[in-house]
């Protein structure tokens, strides 16, 4: 039997956990893998404008690019969402919080979304092989969340991380139009927004509750 060729690209910290990932794929019956690695989002924007990945296996939990343009792996899903349309995503994190879910639902729409807790090895090569077959894979966690939220409203894009991401660097909210492509008013209405979205008051406490999110 002829087998097909995937270029995937694992966007992952952690070699270890990376390498198990390559093991699995490795293991799918009847497909050959063309595989590179990325641990951070430096490296993995050169691996995305190299090659045209028809897989991208994407944890949450990045180092910040030197650029601080792009913050963790919901940067990442993003982008590929936007220039590489194609491209399949299957998000694998240990971030558990419902709200964070259910805004990479909303604005990436991974065709698979996996809590590591969820799945052993096993489960996740079948879960990478329905995505592959052009089905969705969310993992039991992930599947209550959907289930149980109302969607609307939960959108926190890539310019409210910008915010939050200068705020817990200290910078003062007029300054930020420095960094962000955006006027003080808008940036204003913005964390307006975030206060709502994260049920609170106040800077400081705006930028507690992103952190717990794992936003910053």
């Amino acid at each position: 039997m002829i087998k097909r060729n995937i270029r995937v690209l694992i966007i992952e910290d952690c070699s270890i956990i990376a390498n198990a990932y390559k093991y699995i794929l490795d293991s799918i019956a009847n497909t050959k893998f063309n595989i590179c690695f990325a641990l951070n989002c430096d490296e993995a924007i050169q691996h995305l404008k190299r090659k045209n990945n028809q897989l991208v296996l994407l944890d949450l939990q990045l180092p910040v690019s030197k650029d601080e343009r792009y913050l963790s792996g919901d940067d990442l899903g993003l982008l590929i969402r936007q220039a590489y349309k194609r491209t399949k995503i299957v998000v694998l994190t240990s971030i558990s919080n419902r709200l964070r879910i259910m805004n990479i639902i909303n604005t990436i729409d991974p065709e698979g979304f996996i809590l590591k807790s969820d799945i052993d090895s096993k489960q996740l090569k079948s879960a990478i092989e329905v995505v592959l077959q052009g089905k969705t894979f969310y993992s039991k966690t992930i599947k209550k969340y959907i289930e149980k939220t109302d969607l609307k409203g939960l959108v926190i894009d890539d310019l409210d991380r910008q915010i939050l991401y200068h705020l817990s660097m200290g910078e003062k909210t007029k300054d930020l139009s420095k960094h962000i492509p955006l006027s003080t008013r808008a940036i204003e209405v913005r964390k307006s927004k975030l206060k709502m979205v994260l049920l609170t008051k106040g800077d400081s406490n705006l930028i507690k509750e992103a952190k717990k999110l794992g936003i910053v």
